[in-house]
């Protein structure tokens, strides 16, 4: 419980990255939302525009996310340049990476996990690796292509599971991507949330894996 009432106190400045819009909002907007309400500066980088979805384009997509961000804002949001599914791993992405973090005094940085099915989320988090060492703590969230994935660490969202499913509601293209599967999206967020939440005896939690932490102080 000690650590878990600290962990929080050791940061002050957040950027969260997302391959494509809604990635942060699937894998950990209910703890963004609980470390606003702190008081804490979060910031948001999607690094597409997500314009390869299904023939979608980048205003349509974009459009999405700018919804998403007018329901809760956030200190700052940022759109890199790649296109959906072509992401690199190179010294560009992390330099701009690493630009924004000295830019905004990061200390922490939560990024999509390198186990995954899809391309720009392994690059994702190999661009966050890299430019963490700039930054002190590194933390991974789950994508819903996500692998492996075995969560060491949990946030109690209990408070900000309904603001984070208006949020998702935002993306209406995705949604209808699932619901053509007939598959509820917003249905398998709550669910999966819930489980996690199960786990640490709450009614609604975010798994994440901590890469890595530094503890300044008791």
């Amino acid at each position: 419980m000690f650590f878990k009432q600290y962990i929080f106190k050791n940061m002050n400045s957040i950027l969260i990255i997302g391959a494509h819009p809604d990635d942060i909002e699937l894998g950990c907007v209910g703890t963004a939302l609980k470390l606003k309400s702190m008081g804490k500066k979060v910031y948001c980088l999607i690094l597409t525009k997500g314009e390869n979805w299904e023939k979608k384009t980048y205003k349509e997509r974009i459009f999405e996310q700018n919804k998403s961000f007018e329901i809760e804002s956030f200190d700052g949001v940022y759109i890199g340049k790649y296109r959906d599914g072509c992401i690199k791993w190179e010294t560009e992405a992390i330099d701009y990476v690493s630009n924004i973090i000295k830019e905004n005094s990061i200390d922490t940085i939560f990024s999509q996990y390198y186990l995954d099915s899809h391309q720009d989320h392994i690059a994702v988090s190999h661009i966050a690796r890299s430019a963490s060492m700039y930054c002190k703590n590194l933390i991974y969230y789950e994508s819903l292509t996500s692998l492996q994935f075995y969560p060491n660490f949990y946030v109690d969202i209990s408070l900000y599971e309904r603001q984070k499913e208006k949020m998702l509601k935002s993306f209406t293209s995705q949604l209808e991507k699932y619901e053509k599967r007939n598959q509820n999206l917003i249905e398998y967020i709550h669910s999966k949330d819930k489980l996690n939440g199960i786990k640490q005896h709450l009614d609604f939690a975010e798994g994440f894996i901590v890469e890595k932490y530094l503890l300044e102080e008791l």
